[in-house]
């Protein structure tokens, strides 16, 4: 009997591998598409304070500024807030994209600030906008000059902004990883401004 040959079934492996491989270019190529933006901001509180509708510190209450006032005193001036990220994964692309990953770091006028990394599992579909909200908490007293209670305060009213917008000066730098069948993949860092200025946009930091 003659000897099998392989070649067919090395040419049928090496097919397999060639098609898997386009698979993920193609899947990788997804993400790449898939736009970033800065959305909007909410929930900005300073000192355990809600300022998201305060437009400027007159509005503050004795209580407040007596808050306010004493975290500075101690060098210890929370400022919490969550940035949204908004994510277009274009129509083109036919099928979802899995981010798994985020890395991110948050940009005050060119200056790297607070880091973190987002864990949760988001599917992006084609066609559609995902909105991933970034709950981010820094102590301003380690990325601002100002020692004046009211100087803090009204950096802290820019993220509050008119509706939520993006304060210029503000920026994110994020490094995204998604599934392949071949594992993980984790792109370049990638940096997000906001868009051009608006009225909605405040002083720059």
């Amino acid at each position: 009997m003659a000897p099998i040959s392989r070649l067919p079934i090395i040419s049928m492996f090496l097919a397999s591998l060639f098609l898997a491989s386009c698979a993920t270019m193609q899947h990788v190529s997804e993400l790449s598409n898939v736009k970033f933006t800065l959305d909007r901001v909410s929930d900005v509180r300073i000192a355990g304070i809600d300022v998201m509708n305060f437009s400027d510190a007159q509005q503050l209450n004795v209580y407040q500024v007596g808050r306010i006032t004493l975290a500075t005193a101690r060098e210890n001036l929370p400022l919490d807030i969550t940035l949204h990220l908004k994510t277009e994964n274009p129509v083109i692309n036919q099928v979802a994209a899995t981010l798994t990953r985020m890395e991110w770091t948050l940009m005050l006028d060119g200056r790297d600030t607070i880091s973190g990394v987002l864990q949760d599992q988001i599917t992006l579909q084609a066609g559609e906008t995902s909105d991933i909200p970034l709950r981010l908490s820094l102590n301003m007293f380690q990325f601002f000059d100002e020692k004046n209670a009211l100087d803090m305060l009204d950096l802290a009213l820019a993220f509050a902004g008119e509706g939520g917008g993006i304060p210029q000066g503000v920026a994110l730098k994020i490094r995204p990883t998604i599934n392949t069948i071949f594992g993980p993949f984790t792109y370049k860092p990638i940096l997000i401004e906001p868009r051009p200025k608006e009225r909605s946009q405040r002083r720059t930091f």
